[in-house]
């Protein structure tokens, strides 16, 4: 173990020992400081719902499962494994054996099955045992959907567990123009994950379509469309793009107990978009066309495939797909790249203001504006990192697709903020694509120096906390958030002078909330929500120097 990280728990469990001891010692009246940078690899995921607008923006509080070959390795960011997000925030950190780099990532899956949403899963890769990460999973709340969706919650009647002839059906909306249908045959019994009869009265059955036309909707894809974890003939593939026709999320629950298998199958059939692209084509899709069936494990994140479906024209003149479920997961309607181009596709940017350096997303996408790839930094997969005039990274993962574009948007998953594309080409063979950025005039900013300190206020202990701070611009879309990592209590980075800003963060089990503007001028930070502080500004180095503190949860 490294000695210094040793030391440092070494102290922390003695400070500890003190603070629940009953006895009255000498050091009683001494306030100690203790550093929690101990643990690795931050990563902090956040939920919030896939529809904008929802009055129900973050899915608020829920047990995580963690998966996968690592999931052993992975803790909360303040310790422990009792996976709990706050107002949808998952702190996560990895422990003291973890050692990831680029050649031995750290592999785990995250699942949450949230009240009144589909189930969310994503695999995530670890590659450095220090560098920050934020990732934005979106949740699909049935009730109500992303544009580009579909949903439906219904119910049935059951005789003992078994299922007369039964027909659910997703709808069009004005954002939405493909349907699905399920249709379970009569005498279908209904199976929990054992393979069980389940004796019930009642089928509830939910189902969310995504459709391939808008961006809020390709985002909202469970998993991502570069999974770790591919299971194809029984052989396992590990290097895969995907290229969706369709997703169907479906949960049944026969009674109060999960429907996962059937005594028979049950037929799905999902209308395709008609301006839908077969990448191994080119052309839209035609009739006699072939597209792979898979279906997911959201609890590991595995996908497996299933079947090959052909595209057809229903009674109704539209292009569906229709295929067989023994089983109840996602399913989704995907060609598949495997082993995509061993060259990197490299990305020179270009921005027309001089010495601007603005956290712009910068993405791969095919012609349906489906996310294919993003801008990699450090080996990590966030899509949103520092832009600069003349910086040149890569992206590591493309498929060789002929329609493909590199996109700007100044806001994360808001399709209404892109202000650069390039024209498109085919990723695989391109080698290296040029990109400029013209982007509006950025406001005065001005920088900040944050102390981020926690304290135990009847045990007389301070820590210089580990955590994530989140700053929101009032006014701002609520997913336009700005995330620092504060590592040891100390966090240095730059703010819109003038500007006013909640500050949140999440740390050990409690919710933290301020707000202050960053200007010119030296104020206090009023505790709304248990955090606190000042806040000086120093002329010389044009720097505000916030000092913030909250209660710990001691326990």
């Amino acid at each position: 173990m490294n000695f210094k990280r040793y030391f440092v728990i070494l102290i922390t469990v003695n400070l500890i020992t003190l603070m629940f001891g009953g006895c009255k010692k000498p050091t009683d009246n001494i306030t100690w400081s203790v550093n929690t940078d101990v643990y690795k690899s931050p990563v902090l995921i956040r939920f919030v719902n896939a529809n904008s607008n929802s009055t129900t923006q973050l899915p608020g509080n829920f047990s995580v499962q963690i998966s996968g070959p690592n999931a052993n390795q992975v803790i909360m960011g303040s310790g422990g494994t009792d996976f709990q997000a706050s107002n949808g925030f998952l702190p996560l950190a990895l422990d003291e054996t973890a050692s990831p780099s680029p050649s031995n990532p750290v592999v785990f899956n995250v699942y949450a099955d949230i009240p009144g949403f589909a189930p969310v899963s994503q695999t995530f890769i670890v590659t450095s045992d220090t560098l920050p990460v934020d990732h934005t999973l979106l949740a699909v709340e049935y009730a109500n959907p992303p544009d580009g969706t579909s949903a439906v919650d219904n119910h049935s009647p059951l005789a003992n567990g078994i299922s007369a002839a039964t027909t659910i059906s997703t709808s069009t909306n004005t954002t939405m123009t493909e349907t699905s249908t399920i249709s379970i045959s009569g005498g279908t019994q209904m199976l929990d994950a054992s393979g069980n009869a389940i004796n019930a009265s009642d089928l509830e059955t939910k189902v969310v379509h995504f459709g391939t036309a808008t961006q809020s909707s390709m985002l909202s894809f469970p998993g991502g469309f570069n999974p770790v974890d591919v299971s194809r003939d029984g052989q396992a593939y590990h290097d895969v793009t995907f290229k969706t026709g369709g997703f169907l999320s479906i949960k049944m629950f026969a009674g109060n107990t999960e429907v996962k298998n059937f005594s028979q199958p049950i037929s799905v059939q999902a209308e395709l978009n008609n301006s839908l692209i077969n990448p191994e084509t080119d052309q839209p899709v035609q009739v006699g066309d072939t597209i792979p069936i898979w279906s997911m494990n959201e609890q590991t994140g595995q996908w497996k495939y299933e079947s090959t479906a052909t595209a057809a024209i229903d009674g109704n003149g539209k292009m569906v797909i229709q295929f067989q479920a023994i089983h109840l997961s996602c399913w989704n309607i995907d060609w598949w790249f495997y082993s995509p181009c061993r060259s990197v596709l490299r990305v020179n940017v270009h921005i027309t203001i001089p010495n601007f350096r603005p956290q712009y997303e910068l993405v791969l996408v095919d012609a349906n504006g489906q996310y294919l790839g993003g801008l990699y930094t450090d080996y990590t997969w966030a899509t949103v990192a520092t832009l600069y005039d003349g910086l040149t990274t890569i992206i590591p993962r493309v498929p060789n697709i002929g329609k493909a574009k590199l996109v700007v948007y100044t806001r994360r998953g808001d399709p209404t903020s892109k202000i650069a594309e390039t024209a498109f080409f085919n990723p695989c063979t391109q080698g290296s694509i040029d990109i400029t950025i013209a982007p509006p005039a950025p406001p005065q900013m001005i920088k900040v120096h944050l102390n981020v300190t926690g304290k135990c206020m009847n045990k007389k202990v301070i820590a210089n906390v580990s955590t994530w701070i989140l700053l929101h611009k009032n006014n701002d879309p609520w997913w336009n958030w700005r995330v620092i990592y504060v590592r040891a209590g100390q966090a240095d980075f730059e703010l819109e002078q003038g500007a006013s800003y909640f500050v949140e963060t999440y740390y050990s089990g409690g919710y933290y909330v301020t707000s202050g503007v960053f200007d010119k001028n030296d104020m206090n930070f009023p505790a709304e929500h248990g955090l606190m502080g000042t806040a000086t500004y120093n002329p010389a180095t044009n720097t505000v120097t916030a000092n913030l503190t909250f209660e710990l949860n001691c326990r």
